[in-house]
């Protein structure tokens, strides 16, 4: 038998060393030769078996590729926001000593690709109904009906499958794409999640300008009932002392004066939680990060997949190296138990056994089991 592929070996390599020109002893391995002129021809004469197993495969791609639906890609993308940074800070990011500047600002656009992603977005967007038309049609639907999908878990992963969410480390701008079978069902798709962004940054977003806010609009309501009781009991004083202006009585005018020192120190404490409530109120607004879109969510003209041809001619050419790689093992095993190579092969064998003997074991166990069992099956 014609060898392809042939192991030739030394009669000292079962040893595993041999002895070089100055006598000295020198690790050697099994030299395999491969006769490409033969291995050509050997494919050439299986090409019947090529051609009937990688024809069926490209024409089961072709009718897989034909029955998927086109998909459509609608983008948005939103402008890095932050406020002012320092000098220092920025000659970092100069010299790459920080990933972006923006980083170091805490009202920075930089937490959108994480809010984005998180699950109190996609339960929004999951939640809601789209109106879109697809080929002149008026459409109805729900990423739920889209999905066929009913576990929430399932669905936050059906969405992840279909949304793309990413920054840009060097500029800082944010890409945000879905793919779906309706270009316009994309495009509502995208535009809901800057909707859902907004409305987060508007009023769920916590910070520490809108908490100080909060804690300043509690202490100035109380400080305006403290002042109001102060103020009530100055008038109930005055009303029961009527005469207070001509009165020469210490006890009614020191009383009177305590009353009034009140109203006039809550009255000050009020007025200055009053500015650093406005103050905070001011604060509070430009705290919140201001989503620059730069492109709105795009209406896809053109399908974004499948690659119908990419995909044939990949599976035909995968499909052919997978029954080449068959055809040669198939012939090396004939020439390992028939051929020429079967002591060069024996040899490999047991060296591969020396390697890996639990493995060896548990395979010899195995065809032992098999035997056994075709030895009592033919009794």
């Amino acid at each position: 038998m014609e060898g392809r592929i042939t192991i030739k070996s030394n009669p000292s390599e079962r040893a595993g060393m041999v002895y070089n020109h100055t006598g000295e002893e020198q690790a050697v391995g099994n030299r395999f030769e491969i006769d490409l002129a033969a291995l050509a021809r050997l494919v050439l004469s299986k090409r019947r078996w090529i051609v009937g197993i990688v024809g069926p495969v490209m024409l089961l791609a072709v009718v897989i590729m034909l029955l998927t639906p086109n998909r459509y890609t609608s983008r948005a993308t939103i402008l890095p926001s932050g406020g002012k940074t320092n000098d220092l800070s920025a000659l970092k990011a100069m010299v790459g000593g920080a990933t972006n500047p923006l980083l170091t600002d805490g009202n920075s656009s930089m937490l959108f690709p994480l809010i984005l992603k998180s699950r109190l977005i996609r339960d929004a967007v999951l939640s809601k109904r789209y109106n879109f038309t697809f080929e002149s049609k008026p459409m109805n639907l729900s990423l739920p009906e889209y999905l066929g999908r009913d576990d929430p878990d399932k669905l936050r992963s059906g969405l992840a499958g279909i949304t793309t969410i990413n920054a840009s480390n060097r500029t800082g701008e944010i890409t945000i794409a879905v793919e779906t079978e309706y270009p316009e069902f994309s495009q509502a798709i995208v535009q809901e999640y800057l909707s859902q962004l907004e409305v987060y940054n508007l009023h769920k977003r916590r910070s520490s300008a809108k908490d100080n806010e909060r804690y300043l609009a509690r202490q100035l309501e109380e400080a305006g009932q403290s002042l109001e009781e102060a103020e009530d009991k100055l008038e109930q004083f005055r009303m029961v002392n009527a005469d207070w202006v001509a009165t020469t009585s210490p006890e009614i005018l020191t009383q009177l004066e305590r009353l009034n020192r009140a109203v006039l120190v809550r009255s000050s404490a009020y007025l200055l939680l009053q500015q650093q409530y406005e103050l905070a109120k001011l604060e509070a607004q430009k705290d919140v990060p201001i989503v620059r879109i730069l492109d709105q969510a795009s209406l896809p003209t053109q399908k974004s997949g499948p690659f119908r041809s990419i995909t044939v001619i990949a599976s035909g050419l995968v499909s052919f190296v997978v029954v080449v790689t068959f055809i040669i093992m198939l012939d090396l095993f004939r020439q390992a138990r028939y051929g020429s190579n079967r002591e060069s092969f024996e040899l490999l064998s047991a060296e591969v056994s020396d390697a890996f003997p639990c493995a060896t074991r548990f395979y010899e166990g195995i065809r032992r089991k098999f035997s056994r069992d075709a030895v009592s099956m033919q009794r």
